[in-house]
């Protein structure tokens, strides 16, 4: 708390004004960091394209963001790790999860995707796009646009029926 201060050219008084403790600050900075990932990514997002077009949109702009802002996108994947975290922000309903599930409702609702657990899809999407990223990130692979694409398109063939 101290360094935070020190960064902030506030006092301790100060931060604690605002953070009554360490845990208040991070799960702020984590929501912040979400609500701001969230615009970003929902950014031109419109409902009524096919929804292949909706899939690949949002994972095209979660692999953008995660590019455009690395350390916002590494930590918040870090932080959402964690446990009390986990815990105090399960309840908050991000409106990129609700764009989420209606696209997959949407998609079962026109027998698109194979017989899993909504959940599970997201998993298997998500956790494919935060790999490319950290991939490019440590230099593991280089992501161009076609690369990006391509692996978008692997995503939505991983679950579609």
């Amino acid at each position: 708390m101290s360094q935070v201060a020190e960064h902030a050219q506030v006092g301790m008084g100060t931060i604690y004004n605002y953070f009554p403790s360490k845990e208040d600050l991070i799960v702020s900075l984590f929501n912040e960091i979400n609500v701001a990932m969230t615009q970003h990514i929902l950014k031109g997002y419109d409902e009524t394209q096919p929804v292949v077009v909706r899939v690949l949109y949002l994972l095209n702009s979660m692999v953008r963001y995660g590019l455009q802002h690395p350390r916002e996108f590494l930590l918040t994947n870090q932080l959402a790790m964690v446990p009390f975290i986990h815990e105090r922000v399960k309840g908050n309903v991000k409106a990129l999860a609700v764009a989420f599930d209606q696209l997959l409702s949407d998609a079962q609702e026109q027998h698109l995707l194979k017989a899993m657990p909504p959940a599970v899809m997201w998993v298997l999407v998500a956790g494919a796009m935060n790999a490319l990223v950290e991939g490019h990130m440590t230099q593991q692979i280089e992501l161009d646009q076609a690369t990006i694409e391509q692996a978008t398109s692997a995503c939505w063939d991983a679950i579609k029926r």
